[in-house]
């Protein structure tokens, strides 16, 4: 049986509704969430009210340290999120067609190579195409690959980006990976993986795709990982190798930073060399768009020039 009148209602909220919903969320205050927005805070108590009022629920538990997210709230902000990165989305679709290249391209990298691309990538779009807004999304590959198939992001630069009929790839550059460790740690010039396998490891969990990669080709030479710290998080991970606790895996790009500032050491990992690919992705039905064109050929261009220049290897 289907109901029909008041006990179903399609939920039709504002937008407007969820950024200030959003901004009491972050702020976890009225009060400063309020000053932020720039409105009375009575008119933003009474959104919030009419919000909840709308949905039937709680989305905020008042307690004396502030607002605190309920459980529907939480689902709530994801959700809004969401939307909001799929309106900014749509307003760079309709202004990309434009003849000069203009709109939104939100670009999505890792930490790094996202270090040494972003601020020449900025630098160069605001000099020759300042009709185009650049916004950066840091992320690994595997959550950079769920926001590209969700249309979060328009241009997301990664390694191994997945094969799909809906995503079209052009390849940067094909990095090694090196074991890397602090300064004088090293007494050879490379080591085989099962060498590198034996040291004490620090290393991300899987699904990580580095880790998914590392284990494939210890697997392969019948070596096991002797993983004695698990960290998600690139910089934490070079901190704890940096500081003595261990040595990790990763790409010279990675560690670029440290290797120039003289904070870390890194050795290419021999018998077998693990190659990763690293490379551009869009969406099949965004790759015609001129500024993800624009924004991806000047991607390319930089890597080139670093690795032209020795910067990167």
């Amino acid at each position: 049986m289907v109901e029909t009148g008041s006990t179903l209602r399609d939920w039709q909220p504002e937008l407007r509704s969820l950024r200030y919903f959003l901004c009491v969320a972050e702020e976890k205050n009225m009060t400063r969430a309020s000053e932020r927005l720039r409105i009375a805070q009575p008119a933003l108590s009474r959104q919030i009210a009419r919000l909840e009022s709308d949905l039937g629920l709680k989305v905020f538990n008042r307690t004396a340290r502030g607002m605190e997210l309920t459980e529907a709230g939480e689902i709530l902000q994801r959700r809004a999120y969401a939307i909001m990165a799929q309106i900014a989305q749509a307003h760079h679709d309709v202004t990309a067609h434009a003849e000069r290249p203009q709109g939104v391209v939100v670009v999505g990298m890792p930490p790094t190579p996202g270090e040494f691309i972003t601020p020449p990538l900025l630098a160069r779009v605001k000099a020759e195409y300042p009709e185009i807004e650049l916004r950066f999304v840091e992320g690994f590959s595997n959550a950079l690959e769920h926001k590209l198939s969700q249309g979060e992001i328009g241009l997301a630069v990664m390694h191994d980006a997945p094969l799909q009929d809906d995503i079209v790839t052009t390849e940067l550059l094909v990095e090694h990976l090196n074991v890397i460790g602090p300064c004088g740690s090293f007494d050879k010039d490379s080591y085989t993986l099962a060498e590198a396998a034996a040291m004490p490891l620090i290393m991300p969990s899987r699904p990580n795709f580095l880790r998914i990669l590392v284990d494939k080709h210890a697997d392969e030479v019948g070596a096991e990982l002797n993983i004695v710290q698990r960290v998600d998080g690139v910089w934490h991970l070079k901190s704890l190798v940096r500081h003595g606790h261990g040595f990790t895996i990763l790409t010279y790009g990675g560690v670029l930073s440290e290797v120039q500032n003289g904070t870390l050491e890194a050795r290419p990992i021999v018998q077998p060399q693990m190659a990763w690919t690293l490379c551009t992705a869009t969406k099949a039905d965004q790759r015609g768009k001129k500024a993800i064109q624009v924004v991806e050929g000047l991607v390319r261009d930089i890597v080139g020039e670093l690795v032209a220049s020795g910067v990167w290897r």
